[in-house]
């Protein structure tokens, strides 16, 4: 928080001024008046360019810096209280001034200030907030919004932040400036030079004298360079993410009309760039766009896809990970140099009993440390929704961080800087290690255990996020230590390491652990992990973690990188299900590895071929026509086509149609209703008129034919026209067999999506469905007033439920029931159903009289009110709970499954494999036969697609509505029965892909709608790699050295020879290591140059090379202990080795 008085902010701040526009991530709305040479330039002639955040600033001089520090060290220097200085345009410190103002004052960013409501004035900008005045009824309230909340500061604030970080060197907090300004704090110049400013009367001289000791018009070109170097480096970053956005803005206007699979061309294509640029030569403001990818370290995109991804790259983004990370960043498996031993985790919880804070006590630590009193001022709903808040108050209150810094004497534990005074950082950090092994000693041990509880075992396999969630707590419930306060916000920091995946926001309620949904997720989660940093996923959504999951390798280095990321999700995967069993000490093998894969592209193929069958309209007879007459008429586009008319050529059949039978027709409509043949129709053009004979002049001339000329030009018409008729099949006839393909096509999609939703249900369902004795049902209405003796097939078909069937599953002297809405790709459990349905319905018996003297018992079949809603059972509405509906039959569909048992061998059921399980294709081929092949007639119809003169024709007509509702799909419905065949059938396609593609509901229907649907069902996530077990088994056991490799070095481990030393194929994993940085450095842009502030360097002690516990370090001997040192500074760090031996060569 900057020192400035809000009173003195208030008065020395102008009003804010025309702003500098930030450049969008979309294409930009272009002020003509700035930089119009910079832009896209496929048009050289373009007049207008893109806007820049920052402006160009005059170079410096020593003049201007001479000038600030007499400023500051006179008029600023009369008390220390902090004040506002003017910067002279030509100081060092001016570019970075002019960067943070400029960012201030972007368009979005102050959009964005005014959204909150915060008065300007009053906002300061920290390392990790912004805080302001939001001025009510009530007066003024200061709100603070930060990088980890879901007010979307981190996604706006990157510019800013950038800016800030190489100014506000000290993290004090940054005031507002107006686009005006050329005011700044004095005690923010003073750090800036190197001065630590006044906060004292008797401190006042020794600033001045600090000031005096050099001239500033002479610094050295050493200290000019050091003092530069961040605000140079934030100047290039700002610079790079406008380029980005301009560059990814053009290139979505290249590809815009073009399919994924064409092939593209950027050689003549420009590119505005910053003066920063790599490719910027003798100060152009354009460059071809190949180099200044190739310069930003992506491929030169060669198809539409490509580029597509290319978009996607240049766009992503990332928060900066949080300070306290995962929050178990010193307790991580396998060791490394500052993180905790195996000893020190043992005497950790000992520090704890012997502690004066919590001895005798029966709480956690966690609650002893809570000196600001959060968990007893909360409810558990509101710290389990706020979790990273309120720990960080009851982890920053001075006692806790006193707490934390004591354990850490106790273990002898050393910081970054190499003293055992630590950070607030590090003794946080030293707490929530206390807190975590106080309750699981194992803590970090394995990941997804969580004080034993498995959260990737198989049976939370079908279960959604919030019901797993709420498991672990349920389970942490049982600790006698915890209490239904601190239980909340234990699970969140044990998730934070274990399964971050869970802290996610806004993820859909029913997304399902185990489904393919639920995979890219944790891809996406691993993604932002290791590429943003540990705790990086939390302040993410759904919708931006999966942005990430679905960024595809440009080489194929990227690739295993990227295939690496998932293999955790794969190998649990294959668990789930059933697969392979979890094996013994999770060690898992490459064969296992191989299985999972190769179950997954199978489950993968099969469901992307569900997908294009879905995306397939139902083909129609108007279709089939026009298609028949494009390859006749191979010179005409479709428009002209739709054009043709075809009219009458015998005068005689002319003058005996019926007035209502139009003499010229559409030429494909015609050709449709089997009414195109030879000798009848001659063709027009649009505009043209058949010949007409001449007019009568007398009485007598009433039926005079066509002149011989006229004869001759229309028999010539209709030769020619015979001639293409001649090589047109019947499409009429076509019509039932291409429908009845496209039938079977879709019943097997069908078949396959929803073998998907029965392999998602949870553990124990998919064991019933697997092993219990199944029946079917189907529910219809009664016919009303119909004789079952008079009913007819096509009133029973009416009245059946054709979008849903019931399930009657009998397992263990257990009974459940399940309906099943394929069409919805839904399934929902009835455990409000009684053991036995009433079947039939009843029978109501009368005698009725069909003539004299002859009376006849007859009977009618009723059915009742049953619990179901039946109006799910009939259209594209969803069930709704508790609705129950009149006049229901239940009748049994096809032959009763008996039970199986279960494989020999096993102790308790084992998990199947359900997807591709025989018992699941049983079930599902039965629904597919009872409410799907019987819908062949209705289809038909729609496929033939009635003409409005064929519907003048038709003597009678169904009810739209009803014959429309037989198709067994979601939405759509109205298109259809308004006659709008195609765009019915388009929708249909929307909603049925949506369907298939989500477990994760509406979030994934942006994705669908925009036709360019992006790797569904984890197609990228977890291919086979090209070298297989080479690049794979190093990843798949934690004993083998290389499981959490690329894991650790995003945690902050300094030291990577310890992991090689026991992983296979160091040169693999090595090429990964570098792949990973790479990748790291481009996406860094975005998180806001977080490492601006690195540790100084300072002279380092020689250190010693050796082994502790076989892992290679290098250490310092302090005090008679070895320490492992720190790389970026040679200090010693974390706690003594307790098993350190010199190398033989030091």
């Amino acid at each position: 928080m900057s020192s400035i008085d809000s009173s003195v902010r208030a008065s020395l701040l102008t009003p804010v001024a025309q702003p500098a526009r930030q450049a969008p991530a979309v294409a930009p709305s272009v002020d003509s008046t700035l930089r119009h040479k910079r832009e896209i330039t496929p048009n050289p002639a373009a007049e207008t360019g893109p806007q820049w955040t920052l402006q160009p600033v005059p170079e410096p001089s020593s003049d201007g810096d001479h000038q600030l520090q007499n400023a500051l060290g006179t008029s600023a220097m009369r008390n220390p209280s902090d004040s506002l200085v003017q910067i002279p345009p030509d100081s060092l410190v001016y570019a970075g001034f002019c960067a943070v103002r400029s960012a201030f004052n972007t368009a979005d960013m102050k959009a964005w200030l005014m959204s909150k409501g915060l008065a300007l004035d009053t906002v300061v900008v920290g390392p990790d907030t912004v805080t302001g005045l939001v001025m009510g009824r009530g007066g003024a309230t200061r709100k603070t919004f930060t990088l980890g909340d879901d007010s979307g500061w981190w996604q706006v604030s990157a510019r800013l932040r950038a800016a800030v970080s190489a100014l506000d060197v000290a993290g004090k907090g940054v005031v507002y400036m107006s686009a005006q300004s050329e005011l700044f704090s004095r005690n923010a110049l003073l750090r800036w030079y190197g001065i630590t400013p006044p906060t004292q009367l008797d401190e006042l001289d020794q600033v001045r004298e600090a000031l005096m000791e050099s001239d500033w018009s002479g610094l050295s070109s050493e200290l000019k360079n050091r003092l530069r170097s961040a605000s140079l480096a934030s100047i290039k970053a700002i610079n790079l993410m406008d380029e980005r956005a301009h560059l990814a803005s053009g290139l979505r206007d290249f590809v815009r009309d073009k399919s994924d699979d064409e092939a593209i061309s950027l050689a003549n294509v420009r590119t505005p760039i910053s003066p920063t640029a790599a490719p910027a030569v003798n100060a152009a403001v354009t460059a071809p766009i190949a180099e200044v990818l190739i310069s930003q370290g992506l491929s030169e995109p060669k198809t539409g896809k490509e580029v597509r991804n290319v978009i996607r790259w240049l766009l992503t983004q990332m928060p900066p990970a949080p300070a306290l990370g995962d929050y178990a960043q010193l307790i991580s498996q396998p060791w490394a140099p500052g993180l905790l031993s195996q000893t020190d985790k043992r005497l950790v919880p000992q520090l704890i009993e012997d502690d004066g804070i919590s001895q005798g006590s029966t709480a956690s630590l966690l609650r002893a440390l809570d000196f600001v009193g959060v968990l007893d001022d909360n409810t558990p709903e509101a710290l389990r929704a706020q979790a990273d808040h309120f720990l960080e108050q009851i982890l920053g209150h001075r006692t806790a961080l006193h707490w934390g810094e004591a354990a850490a004497r106790s273990l002898s534990f050393q910081g970054a800087s190499g003293a055992f005074a630590l950070s607030a950082r590090e003794a946080k950090q030293m707490a929530l290690a206390a807190v975590l092994l106080q309750i699981d000693p194992d803590a970090g041990k394995r990941r997804g255990l969580i004080a034993g509880y498995d959260v990737y075992r198989a049976a939370n396999s079908g279960m959604t996020m919030a019901e797993v969630r709420a498991q672990v707590e349920a389970h942490l419930s049982a600790h006698p230590l915890l209490d239904a306060q601190t239980v909340p916000l234990i699970a969140h920091l044990f998730l934070a390491s274990n399964a971050p995946e869970f802290l996610v926001r806004d993820i859909a309620p029913t997304l399902r652990v185990g489904s393919t949904a639920w995979a890219d997720l944790r891809l996406g989660v691993a993604f932002a992990e290791r590429q943003g940093g540990a705790g990086c996923s939390r302040a993410m959504n759904y919708d931006e973690i999966l942005a990430l999951s679905r960024l595809d390798a440009s080489t194929p280095e990227e690739a295993a990188l990227l295939d690496n990321y998932g293999v955790d999700t794969l190998l649990d995967w294959g668990v789930m299900q059933g697969v392979y069993p979890r094996p013994q000490e999770e060690r898992y093998t490459p064969q296992l590895h191989q299985q999972a894969a190769e179950a997954f592209q199978a489950q993968r193929d099969q469901l992307l071929q569900a997908l294009e069958v879905f995306r397939v309209p139902l083909p129609t007879r108007r279709e089939l026509a026009t298609l028949h007459l494009k390859a006749v008429f191979p010179e005409l586009s479709l428009e002209q086509l739709k054009a043709l008319k075809v009219h009458i050529a015998d005068r005689d059949e002319l003058r005996n149609m019926a007035l209502s039978e139009p003499r010229a027709r559409s030429l494909i409509e015609t050709y449709m209703t089997g009414e195109l043949v030879k000798d009848r129709w001659m063709l027009l053009a649009p505009g043209e008129q058949a010949p007409q004979p001449a007019p009568a002049k007398t009485p007598s001339q009433f039926n005079r034919g066509l002149s011989p000329a006229d004869r001759a030009v229309v028999d010539r018409n209709v030769q020619a026209l015979n001639l293409k008729i001649a090589n047109l099949p019947d499409v009429q006839a076509q019509v039932p067999g291409k429908v009845d393909a496209y039938l079977a096509d879709l019943k097997q999609g069908l078949n396959t999506a929803t073998r998907k939703l029965i392999a998602e249900l949870p553990l124990a369902d998919r064991q019933a469905l697997e092993y219990g004795s199944i029946e079917l049902f189907t529910l219809r209405e009664q016919t009303d007033a119909v004789l079952i003796m008079e009913e007819t097939p096509e009133q029973v078909e009416e009245g059946r439920g054709r979008k849903g069937t019931l399930i009657r599953c009998a397992h263990n002297g257990k009974v459940s029931y399940f309906e099943v809405f394929a069409p919805k790709m839904l399934i929902v459990k009835r455990e409000d159903l009684p053991d036995q349905l009433a079947l039939g319905g009843t029978l109501e018996d009368f005698v009725k009289t069909y003539g004299a003297w002859a009376p006849t018992d007859v009977q009618k079949q009723n059915g009742a009110v049953e619990p179901f809603d039946f109006n799910a059972y009939t259209s594209d509405a969803m069930p709704r709970p508790g609705v129950s509906s009149p006049r229901i039959i239940i009748e049994k569909l096809g032959d009763t499954l008996p039970a199986t048992a279960p494989p020999a061998g096993h102790d308790s059921l084992p998990v199947p494999n359900s997807f591709s399980s025989a018992r699941t294709e049983a079930i599902v081929q039965g629904i597919m036969e009872g409410n799907f092949i019987h819908h062949r007639d209705s289809v038909l119809k729609i496929a033939q697609g009635e003409l409005p003169l064929e519907q003048q024709r038709q003597l009678s007509r169904a009810n739209d509505r009803m014959l429309l509702s037989m198709i067994p799909f979601v939405g759509a419905i109205m298109e259809l029965a308004k006659g709008n065949i195609v765009e019915g059938t388009r929708a249909l396609v929307i909603d049925t892909v949506g369907a298939l593609l989500s477990g994760a509901g509406s979030t994934i229907r942006p994705l669908v709608q925009s036709t360019k649907v992006v790797a569904p069902f984890g197609a990228k996530a977890f291919r086979v790699l090209e070298k297989g077990v080479t690049a794979v088994s190093a990843f798949l056991n934690p004993l083998d050295g290389g499981a959490d490799l690329l894991g650790n070095t995003a945690k902050g481990v300094f030291v990577l020879p310890n992991l090689l030393k026991s992983a296979p194929k160091i040169t693999v994993l090595t090429n990964m290591f570098a792949i990973e940085e790479k990748l790291r450095a481009f996406l860094g842009v975005h998180l806001g140059l977080r490492q601006l502030q690195q540790l100084e360097t300072t002279e380092q002690k020689p250190a010693h090379n050796g082994h502790n516990h076989a892992v290679p370090v290098h250490a310092l001997q302090v005090n008679g202990q070895w320490y492992a040192t720190n790389p970026q500074n040679g200090a010693p760090m974390g706690t003594p080795l307790d098993g350190f031996t010199l190398s033989s060569a030091t």
